[in-house]
């Protein structure tokens, strides 16, 4: 038996007891305790199953945050989740402001461009890319985080889990309320929403909602003379709903985001402009000499119908058409010589059509569902990668792509209560894929790198300039099916009012495909297989002391088949490769646990732990030349894998005898350490890392206003994020680069209502 054998072992049988510990002592305690009227935590209502239900008798691991949460810890994007769930995690810096990576229990991407593994959506409607997919936006009704695959529910299948944003629907009630915040960096934001009636009797209510957020750079380039990384963010955002008849409603929503924020600039750790030696790099510099250059437009619109057939079921109809275009300029070294610089242009549309049917009975619910997924994804790339002792002399790649897909399924889900405590339940899943890639690629090996705006930003321009390509291919993969039935099987058993307990199977499926980055005839011709996860899950859910005290457990195992992962190797290591590959089978395993309290009337206390352990359990495929010298993943960490997280969030109401109420509010979240690629590079390694935040607000008796100061990264922690490390032959100083989190930002805001 090996270590990591008797250690998952050891890990499993300690969580095991744990969960039995907190079954039989919530058992006791409930049977034996009396009723006592007190401080109660608010019931948070869920629709993760595709039912309102209380969050304590949902039977998965999922995390939510009710509107008055969202509003104590501000959050309003995707990236505002970040150790504040147990097991997710999102990376606090990207390569834009708008372009935001998940992992869930160790299953997601380094990368920003395949579909990704935790499925992401705003109100039913998915989100098919992470790029531009931080979604912001001021009318958040409740945010909702599942763990584990979910395919039996919902209309995207996702093979690690689901973030749902879900945003308030229009009322008769005329209202709105306006939001202004200003702090550091100049950072001055906007938000507005009016809401309320345009015919009587609820035959058409509407709401429309902005976003001005913009902020001065917090990093300063030495060679443009200006601060970078900067905020330039615009959101449009407008919802009608009408009741047409007692049994029918509709709900037409459509958005639009504009970031003109500048795209990601790094710092070198060899300062200055690359010099080793030069002593403690300082985060907030950056020697890169391209222009700001991003131009992400993202926009889409959806229609939803729900029509009540009878007491017992509902048909629900999603339509939604999406996309986004826009070039942004990378400089992925942060020095001004060239050394890993791209351009990257995509042109992306899609649609999506969701039926399903409710079922609600005595003992019998259930959901049915079919989905169709259409996407068109056209990539435009011109890389530069130094490879060479000269400075601005390497290898360019030039691909000009285009990926379709085109998706069905089916699904359905149905809970059967044997007994009054009983529940089991049945789901599945089947899903069909097609894909079909299109690939145009040039590549100039020893050639001269220059900056793009020599180009024009047009890689169509490259070659009538420089002449620098010296192979050429064509490729066009012809259509490719991939299919999966993936099941769900799960128990639930109700003990008693306040504790429940249960144990499920499920399967999750990630499409194989055509790689948007490929630069290679073989890569382009060649697909990588479906990803197929086997999840494992028991859970135990419990509230105490008449609602006061509640405390929430799940342990998980995943069996991961034909692991997708990233493998890359730039010019400085010899031939430039970039491709998405099956590494083999892979495991992950550990488990997640969260309490939130209300000791006594006023105060709210919330706090999370997660374990995570990872490993590749077999191998078989052929890494490209890396920094860290690996030829195989076993022995491995997954990237984005942190062993522990921790969070703990605290707010308090003063006991001030003034009109309204006064708040005080902490949080902090703890990271252990992480690595940001396959090959758990050294260099790039994230180290250990705690944040705190802290918030004092004012709300009027009326509740018409909200006023305060929100300090973020209260102890000024900055630190890698991601990264880059090349020492040969990569100019005349080697590649070494850093991406850090923002610095701290204390910000005061005001709210009015009305």
């Amino acid at each position: 038996m090996t270590i990591f054998d008797t250690s998952r072992r050891l890990t499993t049988a300690l969580l095991g007891a744990a969960s039995s510990l907190v079954i039989t002592t919530a058992v006791q305690a409930a049977d034996a305790a009396e009723e006592a009227a007190g401080a109660r935590l608010e019931e948070v209502i869920v629709t993760a199953q595709r039912r309102s239900e209380s969050l304590q008798r949902t039977p998965i691991a999922v995390t939510a945050y009710s509107k008055e949460a969202i509003e104590q810890q501000k959050i309003a994007t995707f990236r505002d989740l970040s150790g504040r769930v147990p097991g997710l995690l999102a990376p606090k810096r990207s390569t834009a402001y708008t372009t935001q990576q998940y992992s869930i229990r160790g299953i997601g991407e380094i990368d920003t461009y395949p579909e990704p593994s935790v499925a992401v959506y705003v109100d039913d409607v998915y989100l098919a890319r992470t790029v531009g997919s931080l979604y912001d936006t001021p009318d958040l009704e409740r945010v909702e985080v599942l763990r584990g695959p979910q395919g039996t529910l919902y209309g995207r299948n996702s093979s690690a889990g689901a973030i749902r944003f879900i945003t308030k629907d229009p009322t008769s009630t005329p209202g709105g309320e306006v939001g202004l915040t200003y702090g550091s960096y100049d950072n001055f934001e906007l938000r507005a929403r009016v809401n309320g009636p345009i015919l009587a009797d609820d035959k058409l209510n509407g709401a429309f909602s902005v976003i001005r957020h913009t902020r001065d750079g917090w990093t300063y380039s030495i060679p443009l003379r200006q601060h970078v990384n900067d905020l330039d963010l615009t959101v449009l955002r407008g919802k009608l709903s009408s009741k047409v008849t007692d049994k029918l409603t509709a709900v037409v929503s459509a958005d639009a985001m504009w970031d003109r924020s500048s795209q990601s600039y790094y710092s070198p750790i060899n300062q200055p402009d690359g010099v080793p030696g030069g002593g403690k790099p300082d985060p907030n510099l950056t020697w890169s000499d391209t222009l700001p250059y991003n131009k992400t437009t993202v926009y889409g619109g959806s229609l939803t119908l729900k029509y009540e057939i009878d007491d017992h079921l509902t048909l629900k109809s999603v339509t939604a058409v999406r996309g986004m275009h826009g070039p942004i300029y990378y400089d992925n070294d942060g020095v001004t010589a060239i050394k890993g610089d791209s351009y990257a242009g995509f042109d992306q549309h899609y649609r999506t059509q969701e039926l399903d049917l409710n079922g609600e009975y005595d003992r019998v619910n259930f959901v049915a569902g079919l989905y169709y997924f259409y996407e068109y994804f056209h990539n435009h790339r011109l890389s530069q990668s130094a490879g060479s002792p000269l400075d601005n002399v390497g290898t360019v790649t030039h691909t000009n792509n285009y990926l379709r897909t085109e998706s069905w399924s089916a699904f359905g889900q149905l809970n059967y209560k044997a007994t009054d405590k009983l529940t089991v339940t049945l789901g599945g899943r089947y899903t069909t894929d097609r894909r079909r890639f299109d690939n145009f690629g040039q590549q100039g090996v020893g050639v001269g790198l220059h900056d793009p705006q020599d180009w024009g930003y047009d890689p169509g321009r490259w070659a009538p300039l420089y002449g620098a390509f010296q192979t050429t291919f064509d490729a066009h993969a012809p259509w490719t099916k991939f299919s999966s039935f993936t099941p769900k099987i799960g128990v639930q058993y109700q003990w008693t009012r306040d504790l429940l307990s249960y144990a499920s199977y499920s399967e999750g499926f990630k499409s194989g495909g055509y790689d948007l980055r490929t630069n290679s005839l073989v890569g382009s011709l060649t697909p990588y297989q479906p990803q197929i996860t086997k999840a494992h899950e028991l859970g135990a859910k419990s509230r105490w002391l008449d609602g006061a005290l509640s405390a929430n457990l799940a342990i998980f195992y995943n069996k991961i088949k034909d692991f997708q992962v990233r493998a890359t190797s730039t010019a400085a290591l010899g031939q430039v490769s970039n491709q998405l590959i099956n590494a083999g089978d892979a495991e992950s395993w550990g488990g997640e646990f969260e309490v939130a309290a209300r000791p006594v009337d006023g105060l709210q206390i919330n706090a999370s732990a997660a374990y995570l352990k990872t490993r590749y359990a077999t191998f078989t495929a052929t890494l490209p030349r890396n920094v860290a010298g690996r030829t195989t993943l076993l022995g491995l960490d997954f990237p984005y894998a942190p062993e522990w997280q921790l969070s703990l969030a605290a707010n308090y109401k003063l006991p001030l005898n003034t009109p309204g109420a006064w708040r005080i509010g902490a949080d902090a979240q703890y990271e252990s350490s992480r690595y940001v690629d396959i090959y758990n590079t050294p260099q790039t390694r994230v180290r250990a890392q705690t944040f705190v935040n802290a918030t004092v607000n004012y709300t009027s008796a009326d509740e018409a206003w909200r006023l305060g100061v929100r300090a973020q990264n209260l102890f000024d922690l900055q630190r890698l994020q991601a990264g880059g490390y090349s020492p040969a032959n990569a100019g005349v100083n080697p590649l070494y680069y850093a991406a850090y989190n923002e610095p701290r930002m204390i910000n005061v805001f005001v709210t009015r209502s009305f």
